[in-house]
């Protein structure tokens, strides 16, 4: 090893942590064939704490902690140099491997799920986290149906490329479940993968995912959206129970307060409402943007006015909910189990009342969302209106709501190019 490579510890400065520190990595030169390559360590320093530790001659007279940090980066080279040593001829893809070889919980892919999952529950991200738990309990049930021995271990190294392609045959095949679902278990585990490359529990030599590697699955959805002519015959059902009446009412405040979902519903407060103009920020919104949060303005026409008057709570207290579905008491997991409650509640019965006079069996609370950013881009033509009144942060995420011409445009369409006969 002694003629093959040279290895030192070295800052890598082409990338700046916000922190204002840059990792620490093991720089290896091997001198034939000529090749450099940085690895990852856990350390992170300043161009300032670097020269401290390593030019303590720069520094003058230095502190004991400095000292035993030295020590301790003398130990992380050491220990790089002795496993480069037993490698002849050396090869960096079995440096790497043998370098980070452990024991340690740290590679475990299922623990950093368990550490992502209690994060996502601390911020309140309640769905969020469950659709990681599904992620991770789906790739167990892979591991017993593959009858490995400790099927709630897994280590990253042990993902590769084929190994999703198995657990997509697996899924798609086996437990007979769809591509889109291969596609919503395979992002967490991507996300995952991500925060170990971050946190530099691997390298970004075991990345699986993107181009030439594995390419997550994406289908595109179904446009759930009413036609003008289906949102008149809604509009005007009678209700034959209370709970569709209830339904009803919330369904068409959705629609008319430019597609708001249950859960921003659920979450209006008093504060929110000023006379004729209802501003609220999406909580979707707040949970995925930092900075440049633009709220949503709308103007109550009589018809949602009518809905707050009939179901709003009497308070005058400003930080109260509006509709009284969740309170400030609960758990994060409590108002979202009380939020999926009445999405469940509205979607169970409005479904009921469009059956009732003949519409599609399929509806639910979401379409009121898709069916007011259709009959926007129809009646205006504007799909910039649409991301803006949605509060959608992409005209993509936009399109991703128009369903698309009717059948009766679609008819004038195919008639019109034939004019030139």
């Amino acid at each position: 090893m002694k003629d093959e490579v040279s290895i030192i510890l070295s800052l890598d400065k082409r990338r700046i942590k916000t922190n204002g520190k840059f990792p620490l990595k093991i720089c290896v030169s091997q001198r034939y064939p000529k090749k450099q390559k940085y690895f990852p360590t856990k350390y992170e320093y300043s161009e300032a704490e670097y020269i401290e530790i390593f030019f303590p001659e720069k520094v003058g007279r230095e502190k004991k902690a400095i000292t035993n940090k030295r020590e301790e980066l003398t130990l992380v080279k050491k220990k790089a140099i002795d496993v480069a040593a037993k490698i002849v001829p050396f090869n960096f893809e079995v440096f790497e491997k043998k370098l980070y070889a452990t024991k340690s919980k740290d590679s475990d892919v299922f623990y950093q799920y368990d550490l992502y999952i209690q994060k996502l529950k601390n911020d309140g991200a309640i769905k969020t986290a469950s659709n990681y738990e599904c992620s991770k309990n789906a790739l167990v049930k892979f591991q017993e149906y593959k009858k490995i021995k400790q099927p709630d271990k897994l280590d990253f190294r042990s993902i590769s490329v084929q190994y999703i392609y198995d657990f997509e045959k697996y899924f798609l095949e086996v437990k007979l479940g769809s591509i889109s679902t291969v596609g919503s278990y395979t992002r967490p585990l991507r996300a995952i993968f991500n925060i170990a490359i971050e946190n530099s529990i691997i390298t970004e030599n075991f990345y699986p995912f993107g181009k030439g590697k594995y390419v997550i699955p994406s289908s595109s959805k179904v446009k759930k959206a009413l036609t003008k002519e289906q949102l008149d015959i809604l509009y005007n059902a009678t209700p034959l129970t209370k709970e569709q009446e209830i339904a009803k009412d919330f369904w068409f405040f959705s629609y008319i307060c430019y597609g708001m979902n249950v859960k921003d519903i659920c979450l209006l407060r008093n504060e929110n409402i000023n006379n004729d103009l209802l501003q609220f920020n999406r909580a979707k919104t707040k949970k995925n943007k930092r900075s440049n949060i633009r709220p949503i303005v709308i103007h109550l026409n009589d018809e949602a006015k009518e809905i707050l008057m009939k179901y709003s709570i009497k308070s005058t207290v400003k930080r109260d909910f509006v509709f009284g579905k969740i309170s400030d008491k609960m758990t994060a997991e409590q108002q979202r189990s009380a939020i999926d409650a009445f999405n469940k509640f509205i979607s169970q019965h409005i479904k009921k009342l469009a059956v009732s006079v003949g519409l599609d069996n399929d509806i639910s609370a979401l379409w009121a969302r898709h069916s007011f950013a259709t009959m926007l881009i129809r009646a205006r033509g504007s799909k910039v209106e649409a991301q803006e009144c949605l509060g959608h942060s992409s005209m993509k995420v936009t399109e991703g709501y128009y369903s698309g011409f009717t059948a009766e445009t679609m008819k004038d369409i195919s008639s019109s190019i034939m004019t030139f006969k």
